[in-house]
């Protein structure tokens, strides 16, 4: 018999009872699932084992002793039939119940108990079968992901956090590495045997960096078992639970071929007759894949780098970030029409953007196959950038949200009731941690749309009390005990609805990020006011004292936690960094509100030697 699904509005149970004791109809009114219970009844076990031929049935409540079979043998029978669906027996007997559970009966309920309730039967079976449609959508869904990874050609693959352990790898190791995937999963650390001597160094350090919370991607060369030396390209993630990095995911490929095309085509640009140097503006020539094997002297100097840091970085890494898919997009665009112009700002060595135009051209060979690209890059004079840059943020990230808020969302609303419902039959601390998990992953969907959206809406400045808004704020971020002192009463101009973004990411930091004492400070001559906190839980910061005070072009929000070191105060806006288990986007979502209204933000030491933050360049509304 193949596995039925309820439907949303009803479960269809089989009773086999010659006394039965549940009668239609049976309402669910408060449940998440099905909101009724559909009974098809009958006294004999050959008339029900009949209609389990021909019916979709959801479960089964049955008597332990019928008048034409006994309740053991009536389930070995549906066993031989089914053997997923849920079956509860109805008993007075410990010996019967016991026997029942290790022979194919999914639970037992005493009758005497049933007789009068019978609510509390129907609704202990539609527990039951609910678990079982949950169990059969996970087994599906991993079954599903395997397959997935098997038709892939790139070599998936998850360790622990220290590398010791191999928790998933599909079969490509054994098309790249070829070497067995048993022999892995018996050796985790086998594939390092393969890698190159004159690169291990390289990997190893690559390992660490990511054991330690840092996202990676490096090409290596590997040597197979009959002498095959293969170029692979491995990108790496982890995944950190709790402060502490649990697992590894990642992605190889094999890049043996281009690495030998882009030795070919490099060796045919690489000709020593065309002066580039001699030309005032940047010089570059990209092989078919579009990767940097020419330029001149003024490419290295206005970039700061050497020629050996030249050759090996990606191309992409010498844009800003956000200029990188509109220099992919130029380069496509040379090599199907035969020429390109396109803005971008370059990086220098010390992280600084230049504003650039390049200009460049197809290169073919004599059978006209495309050989590469070259052109030209001329500095342009200051412009306004800020609101290009926020119109192709708008275009990137709208497909963006669109995935977040719906393919996100929907599965883990669907999670979330299953827990539910899992945790009324059966409680437990491991479910506990589930929901934290939940919880982390829902923090974390709304924390993207906020960060994806914050570059959606035009600004809509106004009149904005600073007081007001803290205020608000502190009432609906969790503080724990922490207390509020409010130093300013400062109206500024500002989008109100970013600006409480603002300030509720700042508190929300703060609180999570403080670990010591309280320690006393003397009030100064500022305007002050201490805000009882909302809640009155026992943590972290119940000690922790956040102050909102005025500065001469601006405000500051600074705490007495433990602060932030300084060789990390760098860091601290970019995305997904996180001293704690937090989601990381926290204050890059600050800093994105920050720079759209045309402001300024620094980290240093509070008076207190926690955090402070500084925004500035604010306009403020005078009377």
């Amino acid at each position: 018999m193949s596995d039925t699904y309820m439907t949303a509005d009803s479960m269809h149970v089989l009773q086999v009872d010659d006394t039965p004791l549940l009668d239609e109809p049976v309402g669910f009114p408060d449940s998440r699932g099905p909101d009724s219970l559909t009974l098809t009844t009958t006294d004999r076990a050959d008339s029900a084992l009949a209609r389990l031929e021909g019916t979709a049935i959801d479960g089964i409540v049955a008597a332990d002793d019928l008048p034409d079979r006994s309740g053991r043998a009536f389930v070995d029978a549906v066993r031989e039939r089914d053997n997923n669906v849920p079956v509860l027996l109805l008993t007075e007997s410990e010996s019967v119940a016991s026997d029942a559970l290790s022979n194919g009966v999914t639970d037992v309920f005493r009758r005497d108990t049933a007789v009068g309730c019978g609510d509390l039967l129907a609704n202990r079976i539609r527990l039951l079968v609910e678990h079982h449609q949950s169990t059969a959508i996970a087994s599906q869904t991993r079954r599903q992901l395997t397959e997935l990874a098997e038709q892939s050609n790139e070599l998936l693959w998850v360790f622990s956090g220290d590398w010791t352990e191999i928790q998933f790898v599909n079969s490509a190791y054994e098309t790249i590495y070829g070497r067995s995937v048993e022999s892995l999963q018996a050796n985790p650390a086998e594939f390092m045997t393969a890698i190159h001597p004159a690169d291990q160094d390289s990997v190893m350090q690559a390992m660490q960096r990511v054991s330690a919370g840092e996202s990676t991607e490096l090409e290596f060369r590997i040597t197979r078992p009959d002498g095959e030396q293969r170029w692979v390209r491995a990108t790496a993630q982890p995944i950190v639970e709790d402060g502490t990095v649990a697992r590894i995911v990642g992605a190889s490929r094999d890049i043996t071929e281009q690495k030998r095309r882009e030795s070919e085509r490099a060796a045919e640009l690489d000709s020593p007759d065309t002066p580039v140097d001699a030309v005032p503006d940047l010089f570059y020539a990209l092989d078919e894949n579009g990767n940097l094997v020419r330029w001149n002297d003024a490419l290295a100097a206005a970039t700061g780098h050497e020629d050996a840091d030249l050759a090996s970085m990606a191309l992409t890494a010498l844009f800003a970030p956000a200029d990188r898919e509109s220099v992919r997009q130029g380069i496509e665009t040379a090599f199907a029409t035969g020429e390109t112009a396109f803005e971008a700002d370059l990086l220098t060595a010390d992280g600084t953007a230049a504003p650039y135009e390049f200009t460049g051209g197809r290169i073919t060979t004599a059978d006209g196959s495309a050989l590469g690209v070259a052109g030209i890059g001329r500095n342009t004079a200051p412009r306004d950038s800020h609101q290009q840059a926020l119109e192709r943020q708008n275009e990137r990230l709208e497909e963006f949200v669109s995935v977040v808020s719906h393919d996100l969302r929907n599965p883990l609303d669907v999670a979330r009731g299953q827990l539910e419902l899992a945790r009324r039959d059966h409680d437990s601390e491991h479910l506990d941690a589930v929901k934290r998990s939940h919880d982390r992953i829902g923090q974390l969907i709304e924390d993207l749309l906020t960060l994806a959206q914050n570059g959606e809406a035009a600004l809509d400045s106004e009149p904005v009390p600073l007081q007001t808004v803290v205020e608000q704020c502190w009432q609906t971020v969790e503080t724990d005990d922490a207390t509020l002192e409010l130093r300013t009463s400062a109206v500024i101009r500002a989008d109100p609805s970013r600006l409480r973004q603002l300030f509720e990411n700042l508190i929300r930091n703060s609180v999570e990020h403080s670990q010591t004492p309280h320690t006393d400070r003397q009030d100064g001559t500022d305007e002050q006011r201490v805000i009882t906190p909302r809640s009155q839980s026992q943590g972290a910061a119940s000690d922790l004292t956040l102050t909102v005070g005025e500065l001469a072009d601006g405000f500051y929000v600074a705490d007495d936690g433990v602060g932030i070191p300084a060789d990390e105060r760098e860091n601290v806006f970019e995305s997904g960094y996180s001293l704690v288990s937090g989601s990381g986007f926290g204050l890059r979502i600050v800093d994105e509100i920050v720079d759209t209204h045309g402001w300024s933000i620094t980290v240093a030491e509070s008076d207190a030697g926690g955090a402070r933050f500084e925004i500035t360049g604010v306009e403020f509304e005078t009377a």
